[in-house]
């Protein structure tokens, strides 16, 4: 069975494709989603509604140098950049608001910033991680928009050979930690932000209460946070869970699409369930199925081939499959869900935001 999938919205943003892959990315924390794309001389912020809105640009600090990371302020108001040897601050004319230099640890891995709103007229405060110079601790600094430090937080937590995050709830609030590192269960912890100090609380393994089973990748949370969809690392199956214990609801077996080379998998030859998925909303999910590369090819010929990939969508209380969706271009293979019930594919310089049909279901 196919799905005709609606088209919502098309944007044309000359080199899109290539942008998505260089570091580009969508912000779903607003009322319409934004889209943030970077080059080597600025970061721009675009609104996704019936047309494509340009809300903001911010030149680089030091055009054509290679930016690891960057953060926009919730207001649109200024840019935190992290280079190589600092984090700046950019106002959205490009001048400099202010520089803080990382020292003699390198955070070009392990940088992070967030924003908190404080007070009663709700100033914006910035959180910057820095080097602690303790085994086993974290630094986070916090400074006003004028570059002024606040307060200074050593954490009981990561170290510099970790990753550490600040995780934030509505209106600005700070509501949890949590630090990580490759192949080790990452630790996470309930926090606020008292006067510019992080008081940790509860410690936790998961932000829901319990890890991810192992051998799985989370996907992504539903609408309610009561339910979490993970893949399988070898892209053998789906699976949806209740939230938060993790018990498994429903189950999407590699299996249960049709044989390779036969009805709406024409397309595959040794296909496999990958990544690029999650909840379209609260009662769809989106599933995408990837061919094995072409190694005989790439032998024989030389080619480096990668072959076609499909969409289909799922029922999440049950696993159905409902159908592959059937877009009328040929060939879509990354898909960004936008968390509104719609979700974005791309072609050459165009931005496609698709959304199941009436009915469909």
């Amino acid at each position: 069975m196919t799905i005709t999938p609606r088209l919502v919205a098309k944007y044309r943003i000359p080199g899109i494709q290539y942008a998505l892959r260089d570091g580009g990315r969508f912000d779903r924390s607003g009322p319409l989603p934004r889209l943030l794309l970077k080059d080597q001389d600025s970061l721009r912020v675009y609104e996704l509604g019936e047309d494509l809105e340009l809300l903001a640009a911010f030149p680089r600090p030091a055009p054509h140098e290679s930016a690891v990371n960057d953060w926009v302020a919730p207001d649109l108001s200024f840019v935190v950049f992290q280079g190589k040897s600092s984090y700046t601050a950019v106002h959205r004319d490009g001048s400099r608001m202010w520089q803080q230099p990382f020292g003699a640890w390198s955070t070009r891995r392990w940088g992070h910033a967030g924003f908190a709103m404080a007070g009663p007229y709700r100033e914006t405060q910035i959180l910057l991680r820095l080097p602690s110079g303790t085994v086993g601790k974290s630094l986070f600094v916090v400074l006003d928009t004028a570059g002024n430090v606040l307060a200074r937080n050593v954490l009981p937590c990561g170290g510099q050979e970790r990753y550490v995050g600040l995780t934030w709830g509505s209106e600005g609030y700070l509501t949890g930690v949590h630090a990580s590192r490759g192949g080790v269960q990452p630790t996470h912890y309930q926090a606020s932000l008292v006067c510019g100090h992080i008081v940790l609380g509860k410690r936790m393994t998961a932000p829901a209460g319990q890890p991810v089973p192992p051998g799985r990748v989370a996907l992504s949370t539903n609408p309610s946070g009561t339910g979490e969809m993970s893949v399988d690392e070898g892209g053998r199956d789906v699976r949806w869970h209740r939230l938060p214990s993790f018990e498994v609801t429903a189950v999407l077996r590699l299996s249960d699409f049709p044989a390779a080379g036969t009805g709406d998998c024409s397309v595959h030859d040794r296909p496999w369930i990958s990544c690029r998925g999650g909840y379209v909303d609260a009662d769809t999910a989106l599933v995408t199925l990837h061919n094995s590369y072409d190694e005989a090819r790439v032998l024989m010929f030389g080619e480096d081939i990668w072959e076609e990939h499909s969409h289909w969508l799922a029922d999440p209380a049950t696993g159905e499959l409902l159908g592959r969706i059937d877009y009328p271009m040929r060939d879509v293979e990354s898909v960004w869900l936008l968390g509104d019930g719609t979700w974005v594919t791309t072609e050459w310089n165009t931005l496609y935001r698709w959304s199941v049909q009436d009915g469909a279901r």
